[in-house]
């Protein structure tokens, strides 16, 4: 739910900030938390086995992600991201089967195609509403997010098997931190301009503690106790949050279309989570 808020949270922010140098910010935040709580740790992660796979996580889950995500907020509806995060869970399961041997069975599948048809429902044009490319191209950049999403997912999972969340965290979003240092720096050099507003700052903080620190621990604790198709399933429910805000805080009114697509989507939900049997615990 917290997720689900910070798309709304995030879009009015990005007016007022360079979007990339938005997604830097935030995550140097959050490091000014995390780093004091486990350094010594994050540096044994970095010179350790586990460096290729952080590396490759931090580019992915605090770089590439984020990248694409700012990118397609500004570009497109904060409901509609909010829901299109719900195709997360297929690109899960998918890769999990595939990497951890993790079930994808016909019932998730049937589960999938539902929710990616509820999906399909809110994005449809509106009668009367002309076809805007903009706003198509931020769907699909936002796509690209989706995918790099479910990979740090994954991978999260077969790490949370070997390490504790918070060095894991820490180790990742400082990776991700240099990753996004030049594109801040180019944003800056090419003369977009930073504006410190109340909202920019409020998306800040709002995405650096809660949906950082809070969420990616939470997230990580998570997968080191169920399967990451469970975990990812979860997610679905990032839309409530997102339309309930969007709705207050950006004026963006959910049409019937949103309320019909959001029942396929949970139900497909249910269909994927009641089908995927329980993975045992991980000991931390």
């Amino acid at each position: 739910m917290i997720w689900g808020a910070a798309f709304p949270i995030t879009k009015p922010a990005l007016e007022d900030m360079p979007p990339i140098s938005f997604a830097f910010w935030r995550f140097t935040l959050a490091l000014s938390i995390l780093l004091p709580l486990s350094f010594k740790q994050v540096w044994q992660l970095l010179i350790g086995p586990e460096r290729n796979q952080l590396i490759i996580m931090g580019v992915l889950g605090f770089c590439i992600t984020q990248i694409t995500q700012v990118y397609s907020l500004v570009l497109s509806p904060a409901t509609h991201i909010a829901l299109m995060s719900t195709t997360t869970p297929l690109w899960v399961a998918i890769i999990a089967s595939v990497s951890l041997n993790e079930p994808f069975t016909w019932r998730m599948r049937i589960g999938t195609v539902l929710a990616l048809v509820g999906v399909g429902i809110v994005l449809s044009p509106r009668e009367g509403v002309s076809f805007d490319w903009s706003v198509w191209a931020g769907y699909a950049i936002y796509l690209i997010s989706a995918v790099g999403w479910a990979a740090y997912n994954v991978m999260g999972r077969s790490m949370m098997q070997r390490i504790t969340p918070l060095p894991a965290t820490a180790a990742a979003a400082l990776v991700g931190v240099l990753c996004l240092l030049p594109f801040a720096i180019g944003e800056y050099l090419s003369g977009q301009v930073t504006h410190i507003t109340n909202a920019s700052l409020f998306g800040i903080v709002y995405t650096a503690l809660l949906v950082t620190v809070l969420g990616y621990l939470t997230l990580f604790w998570a997968l080191g106790k169920s399967s990451s198709s469970n975990v990812a399933a979860m997610m679905y429910f990032q839309p409530i949050a997102g339309a309930i805000v969007a709705w207050v805080w950006l004026n963006e009114e959910p049409t019937i279309g949103f309320f019909v697509g959001s029942l396929l989507t949970f139900i497909g939900v249910w269909l994927v989570i009641s089908a995927t049997p329980p993975s045992k615990p991980v000991s931390q």
